[in-house]
């Protein structure tokens, strides 16, 4: 399934994460940052600095073929309703922070249909997690038929504050590294918010590369290669939380995780994008069991 991740030094993401904002500083100001040809030429410019290709040079197929890669993406790039991104100089930033996904993740076979995800032996089930009381955090499944929607309708339109507005978990299993940490931050979050705070929320997990395009079909953000389809990536609710979060304790949570090396962590507008490091999942994964002792 898979061969042992390539290691990138943090310095190394340091350094990436820099270049990343420096070149989003400068689209920013740019008077034709509206016109993609125009980004497209800045990026493809950019890109091959030292800095950005310690992160693409280890994708698959090498730096040249990442950065057509990027440079297509950029140009085929339409603002929605849909899309995380309200405009390009967003999407560049989204698309470029998770190349360090896609370099931490490229020697792990993504799940190719849903069938391999429904079908995989290496993802673990929320559900019985959540009747256990194992889980810290909250997610729904995507309501089947009519009378799932209905009740999801009802639920936003006089319990606004009960849950987030969203799709829910089309696939609602993970990999017990995601799993574990995602707990961690929960419990985290909960110790330093007041009580009855809600709980962190999360939008999306583990999802097939046909999904993936299903998604990209509907107009959302959803790059590829992306750690959602090997399982290590996860996405969790950002605009609603805020209303109870306002001195951002979770991004600061997130952000303490990925200064340490243990996480990606993509800001997103509408939620926060967090992948696994290949380095971290040894002790998320020890994390994971004991988390089930304590049950």
């Amino acid at each position: 399934m898979s061969h042992s991740p390539p290691v990138l030094p943090d310095s190394a993401l340091t350094g990436y994460r820099t270049a990343v904002d420096d070149l989003v500083t400068e689209l920013a100001v740019n008077s034709r940052a509206a016109d993609q040809p125009v980004v497209a030429d800045i990026v493809s410019r950019r890109l091959k600095e030292p800095e950005f290709d310690t992160v693409i040079s280890r994708l698959d197929n090498g730096a040249d073929a990442a950065a057509s890669r990027l440079i297509g993406e950029i140009l085929d790039f339409r603002p929605n309703a849909h899309n995380s991104a309200s405009d390009l100089v967003t999407y560049i930033r989204i698309l470029l922070l998770s190349q360090i996904d896609a370099a931490w993740w490229s020697g792990t076979a993504p799940f190719a249909q849903d069938a391999d995800v429904l079908g995989s032996a290496e993802l673990v089930d929320l559900a019985p997690l959540k009747s256990a009381r194992v889980l810290q955090f909250g997610y729904r499944a995507q309501p089947a038929g009519l009378p799932g929607r209905a009740r999801d309708w009802v639920q936003h339109r006089f319990l606004p504050a009960a849950r987030p507005r969203v799709a829910g978990l089309r696939f609602t299993c993970s990999r017990p590294a995601v799993i574990a940490l995602v707990n961690q931050v929960a419990a985290d979050f909960a110790a330093a918010m007041p009580p009855r705070t809600p709980r962190i929320w999360v939008n999306s997990m583990v999802r097939s590369v046909d999904h993936q395009h299903r998604l990209r079909s509907l107009g959302y953000a959803a790059v590829l290669p992306s750690a959602h389809c090997a399982g290590y990536a996860c996405d969790l609710e950002s605009s609603w939380l805020r209303r109870f979060d306002p001195g951002n304790v979770l991004a600061g949570l997130l952000f303490e995780r990925q200064q340490a090396g243990q996480l990606n962590v993509i800001d997103e507008g509408r939620t926060w994008h967090l992948c696994v490091s290949p380095g971290a999942c040894g002790e998320l994964l020890a994390a994971y069991h004991r988390q089930l002792q304590a049950r």
